[in-house]
């Protein structure tokens, strides 16, 4: 070997010697760190993350933070400190807001020698909304490169549990500023807050929902085995008293979160840091995950045997002639192959002819007639179509949509609808008695649309049928959006209620004109379904029923009583009502998942329809 060699070899083991050192050789020691803080004040991330939502350090300057990058962003990186303070109410990492963050890598030694301690709320105008712990205007430097990374916390079985039943039930106002109980153990809310910005993995994870528009996805750990309730299909279902805390939002902001389906396995732990944004505290993946994906199996009505009645509601989520013809096509297949062409059909949220475009226009011919000929083109009859068209802007939803509800209905099975009047936007329906029996002013109406409940609001559309002589009355509803409620995991707790005044308001009304006509006719045969926007056991659906009508959602299973999920959790928006008489001859009510399951971005609508049979002989 020539002496050249021989010293290129000298040089390279003297090389790996030392790197493997600085690997090694990890900030542990109080007396270095104080050297290389040039003896100033040594704060650990335990200390300024505190016990609670919110640091005691807040405001304070930093003097000397040392630790192991675990993650980088654009807008800086997560620090995790190797000295632990034993405390699992107190994480042991932060988040260092720095506009240079890719100055650093994973694996790097960082000493921050200089920082403010900030509580950043990270969604912008949302004044309801948790806080990160920060270290913003940090000056910091690189001490060493190529580090393992902090052993991750295990959440769930062999790690932390999660609690699976209360998200927060200490704080009545602001979290964090009332000096409440901090309850890791206990509570959802606080259990993520004691993991902020830390380093985490998930075992044997399953998907209940599938990815979502904002490439997001909600797992469970240890396959669900201490989660919640579980409908057939796999998805993570809300009951009055639970929430769900233990689901876990997986975030896009390091990985891309591919199409995953509902019920994926997932082959390999699931690693990343937590952090909250958008109401919601997020599992941030570092590593691209590993799974088998679920199965997506066509949903179908099952009607019983017999010639029925059926019923059913959808809302089509903003449908409008502009849409491109494969969402016609794609509404005319669910109701032609998968709700076998009901009798009746109420749509919520059929727009305008130029849909968003805030014009003069409030008509809905063009979108009722794209719909009524897809059906017709995928084989199925030809629906009649009733509606009214509401004021210009005046009915909420979507901006310059005019959205209204539509009936759907098929002359060829006996139903006759006999036109009364034209009533407009504002008109009164009111009930009227015919050779003893009861009927509309207006047919189609509008229940009380200027109760000042229904304010930029849909309005309730009711149409009296005749079937096998028999009156009956069909209400759809679309109530005021939860859109403005307070987040599961908001500042606020608990969660605040805004718009269910409204809701409760408008239900009333409707079981007020149902209550008239049922003292006007007991036998009639009413109808009440559409987008409730509450869940089932809320004083909205209490209000609507009074003593007159009966919740159809209540026969089915609990596991199974969703419509629409929600950030991870299903939830029963689609309801039919039924007066006594006639939910006495109810047969099967169906929710047919048609939507939920699927990519939200590739999936029609963001709801199920629901279909009900009724044994009208």
């Amino acid at each position: 070997m020539s002496i050249y060699r021989v010293i290129i070899l000298l040089v390279i083991i003297s090389f790996l010697f030392n790197s493997c050192r600085l690997i090694s050789k990890l900030p542990t020691d109080e007396a270095e760190i104080a050297v290389l803080c040039k003896n100033k004040k040594i704060t650990r991330i335990h200390e300024i993350q505190g016990v609670g939502h919110r640091s005691p350090l807040e405001n304070s300057t930093i003097q000397c933070v040392t630790g192991i990058v675990t993650a980088v962003s654009g807008t800086g990186f997560y620090l995790q400190d190797l000295i632990e303070d034993g405390d699992d109410c107190s994480s042991e990492a932060i988040f260092v807001a720095h506009s240079s963050g890719s100055m650093v890598k994973k694996g790097d030694r960082v000493l921050v020698y200089q920082a403010m301690v900030k509580e950043h709320k990270p969604t912008l105008g949302q004044l309801n909304s948790l806080s990160i712990t920060q270290l913003v205007n940090p000056k910091f430097e690189v001490l060493s490169s190529g580090h393992p990374l902090p052993k991750a916390v295990i959440l769930g079985k062999g790690g932390r549990v999660i609690p699976n039943l209360i998200i927060e039930n200490d704080v009545k106002g602001y979290v964090g500023r009332d000096n409440a109980l901090f309850d890791p153990e206990e509570d959802g809310m606080d259990f993520f807050e004691s993991l902020e910005g830390m380093l985490v993995e998930v075992h044997n994870a399953v998907a209940v929902t599938s990815t979502n528009r904002y490439n997001e996805l909600t797992v469970v750990a240890d396959e669900g085995v201490d989660a919640g309730l579980f409908a057939d299909t796999g998805v993570l279902v809300i009951r009055e008293n639970d929430y769900n805390p233990e689901r876990i939002l997986l975030d896009d902001t390091f990985i891309q979160i591919p199409k995953i389906y509902v019920g994926a396995k997932f082959t390999e732990p699931i690693r990343g840091v937590i952090s909250y944004d958008y109401g919601n505290y997020r599992l941030l993946p570092t590593e691209k995950l590993v799974y088998e994906n679920g199965k997506i199996d066509q949903a179908k009505a099952e009607p019983p045997g017999g010639k029925p009645l059926s019923i059913a509601t959808y809302n089509v989520e903003n449908l409008a002639a502009t849409d491109e013809s494969a969402r016609f096509e794609a509404l005319a297949e669910h109701v032609v192959d998968s709700l076998l062409s009901p009798d009746i059909l109420v749509l919520q949220e059929v727009l305008d002819d130029d849909g968003a475009t805030d014009s003069k226009t409030v008509s809905a011919q063009l979108t009722i007639e794209k719909i009524i000929k897809a059906i017709m083109l995928n084989g199925g009859p030809e629906y009649h179509a009733i509606s009214i068209d509401p004021e210009r802007n005046s009915e909420g939803g979507i901006s310059g949509g005019n959205g209204r509800i539509v009936i759907l209905y098929r002359p060829d099975t006996g139903l006759k609808f006999n036109g009364l009047g034209e009533a407009g936007a504002r008109t009164e329906t009111e009930l009227i008695v015919e050779d003893g029996r009861v009927a509309l002013s207006h047919n189609p109406g509008r229940i009380w649309p200027n109760n000042s409940c229904f304010r930029n609001s849909r309005k309730a559309l009711i149409a009296h049928f005749e079937y096998k002589g028999e009156n009956l009355f069909v209400i759809g509803v679309h109530f005021s959006s939860k859109g403005e409620d307070g987040p599961l995991y908001g500042e606020i707790q608990p969660p605040p209620l805004p718009s269910e005044s409204r809701r409760i308001a408008q239900a009333k009304a409707v079981n007020a004109f149902v209550k008239q006509i049922l003292e006007t006719d007991a036998s009639a045969n009413v109808v009440v379904l559409g987008d409730i926007n509450d869940f089932y056991w809320t004083e909205t659906v209490h209000s609507l029923m009074g003593e007159e009508l009966k919740n159809t959602t209540l026969s089915l299973p609990e596991r199974n009583r969703y419509s629409y999920i929600y950030q991870g959790n299903g939830q029963m928006m689609d309801q039919i009502f039924l007066s006594a008489s006639l939910h006495q001859k109810m047969l099967s009510l169906q929710v047919i998942h048609l939507n939920t399951a699927e990519i939200e971005i590739e999936a029609f609508s963001d709801h199920d329809p629901v279909i009900v049979y009724l044994g009208l002989e």
